[in-house]
């Protein structure tokens, strides 16, 4: 009886460790990476971030205008909460971004997820605040926005593959 409830309890253990690892996850999911943004209270963000909301969580992103829709209207409450989002697919890192609110955010010449007071959505933009129009600035932020162009252009393509890209 002792020999089995051992085993038993081995088993659940190690069951618990390869579902908690992220390469298992993704065998386990047929290969298909994920889309997982993890979110830091810091300036800096890390792998071991918090998980912040997953590709599933997202409703849809306008390619035109910016704007990330929710399936639950509470993660844009825990967005508010966190400095820096990264975005990874599977394990590989996309990009980060800076989650700006109006009246609290210095000027960010790279991309940000910033609140928009009038809807109350988020919105991805390539510096904050947008109205800034002069030549320094804006030529870092197309400069900024081409490095990272490879990498965005994997971000939509999987948002395409799971029908949640539109363009109005």
């Amino acid at each position: 009886m002792k020999q089995s409830v051992k085993f038993f309890l081995v088993t659940v253990f190690f069951l618990f460790v390869l579902a908690s690892c992220d390469y298992v996850r993704e065998i386990f999911s047929f290969g298909k990476p994920e889309l997982t943004f993890k979110a830091s209270p810091a300036s800096e963000t890390n792998p071991n971030d918090t998980i912040l909301f997953t590709g599933n969580d997202i409703k849809w992103i306008n390619g035109t205008t910016g704007e990330i829709c929710f399936v639950n209207s509470l993660t844009i409450s825990k967005i508010k909460s966190y400095h820096r989002i990264r975005c990874y697919l599977g394990t590989d890192s996309l990009f980060s971004a800076t989650v700006t609110l109006p009246a609290v955010s210095p000027i960010i010449n790279d991309l940000v997820m910033n609140l928009n007071l009038n809807d109350g959505h988020f919105y991805f933009e390539d510096g904050y605040p947008d109205w800034i129009d002069n030549l320094g600035t804006n030529s870092i932020r197309i400069q900024n926005k081409q490095k990272r162009a490879a990498a965005w252009n994997r971000f939509i393509d999987e948002l395409k593959k799971e029908d949640k890209y539109i363009e109005k």
